[in-house]
């Protein structure tokens, strides 16, 4: 009965991550069908479906949903002050005449950006000001595209929104997440200016800079008049969290430093009230710009709760014990091979049919931070490669480009950052 069982709720997770894959069902309705799924399979009532899955994992991520809520605030805000845009300026007017220098503070300028920012507006945001410029400099437009999906997937990994998620998937705490974060993120810039030397030295790289249509720095509006210590406001949260201040505190000071320090007024003293009414206007906005991520939390919240109930984890933990490697070389080797597993929505996108899987995994004993910061690993290949993400199929579209050439673009160099937090990830969770 075990084995049927297994079988079963295998089945489910094929059925619905393959409605997923192909785009059949939208990801929330399929994530929330496998959850009701797996938690009949598995064995569980009515009352504890109602109770266990839906009233309760309807708020398992609350912590995630508030955090992801009040980081979606400060990029608003970010935005509507023209930090994000004078951010981007400057350091295309800081590069000069060398197209790699360019390149590497255009990255890093998206990057900060993104440590702050969520959903696909915000995105856009980002990329209408720095496409124009990079294309109008000289980047061949795959290259521009490629650049800004690597920097903005090295960003994302530093937003402490994402860091609450990563923790709650499965109860871990927020430490190691940081832990783990910042050494794979380093690992992830290094990876971006890999990118940047190899494709800054192709032939179709130095035919097109050399036709540039206008030198860099030759615009003279380059800033909306922003104070240079205003552009700090997207990493200050980050900054906050590493040094030990609560999540969403650290999202507070963001905000209010990026209302105040950005138009400070006449002799430095701005109005409250025009600063009350933008944090006010940011907070409106950060709820509509969080809503899809929000209303995906919820049914990962499902989900989780249905894999990890203890019917469900008896039923897998004898197929998934044979599988899943005790050595930590064969662990860390398996899973970067399998690391592109997260592309389409796969069996490794913790944002999809990955939530369940390491649900499962760490209901049946293996250490839920080991197994939690691999699937985060793993995302650092779906982040900027996979070719159904909302900014990924729009950044083909806005440049031209063809979705699947921009994802074997960057692929390689994803694959090297995932990798990177794999090794990480044992080395501080398995050994």
């Amino acid at each position: 009965m075990t084995v049927l069982a297994a079988v079963g709720i295998l089945a489910v997770f094929a059925v619905f991550g393959l409605l997923m894959m192909t785009e059949t069902v939208p990801t929330f309705i399929a994530l929330a069908a496998m959850a009701l799924g797996i938690a009949i399979v598995g064995g569980l009532g009515p009352t504890e479906i109602v109770n266990s899955v839906v009233v309760d994992g309807s708020t398992r991520l609350a912590a995630a949903f508030t955090a992801v809520f009040f980081g979606a605030a400060l990029g608003s805000i970010v935005e509507q002050t023209g930090i994000a845009e004078d951010l981007v300026k400057s350091a295309a007017e800081l590069g000069g005449d060398n197209p790699f220098v360019v390149a590497v503070l255009l990255y890093l300028a998206v990057a900060v950006i993104s440590t702050s920012i969520s959903g696909l507006g915000a995105f856009i945001m980002i990329a209408t000001i720095v496409f124009p410029i990079m294309v109008s400099i000289g980047f061949p437009r795959k290259i521009a595209a490629g650049i800004t999906l690597l920097a903005y997937a090295n960003g994302v990994m530093f937003n402490p929104a994402n860091w609450v998620f990563y923790a709650d998937v499965t109860g871990i705490d927020l430490q190691s997440v940081m832990v783990w974060a910042l050494p794979t993120g380093v690992a992830a810039l290094l990876a971006g200016v890999a990118y940047i030397t190899f494709q800054t030295r192709t032939s179709e790289f130095q035919a097109t800079w050399a036709a540039r249509a206008e030198p860099v720095g030759g615009s003279d509006d380059r800033n909306s008049g922003v104070p240079v210590y205003a552009l700090l406001s997207p990493i200050i949260p980050v900054v906050l969290v590493v040094a030990g201040l609560e999540v969403l505190p650290a999202f507070v000071v963001g905000i209010f430093f990026a209302a105040v320090a950005s138009k400070p007024g006449l002799r430095g003293i701005r109005h409250p009230r025009r600063t009350l009414n933008e944090v006010t206007r940011a907070f409106h906005e950060g709820i509509s710009n969080a809503a899809p991520a929000i209303a995906l939390m919820v049914a990962i919240g499902w989900l989780l709760n249905a894999v990890f109930a203890e019917s469900v984890a008896q039923t897998m933990e004898p197929l998934l014990s044979a599988i899943i490697p005790e050595n930590m070389v064969l662990y860390a080797a398996m899973f970067i091979v399998l690391a592109p597993l997260a592309l389409y929505r796969g069996p490794l996108n913790l944002w999809g049919l990955g939530s369940g899987i390491i649900g499962v995994l760490a209901a049946i004993g293996i250490n839920p931070a080991l197994i939690t910061t691999t699937a985060v690993s793993a995302l650092r290949v779906q982040a900027p490669a996979d070719p159904t993400n909302t900014h990924n199929a729009w950044t083909a579209d806005e440049m031209d480009v063809n979705v699947n050439s921009l994802t074997k673009s960057v692929l390689p160099f994803a694959w090297l950052t995932a990798a990177a937090g794999i090794v990480f990830s044992v080395v501080l969770f398995g050994l």
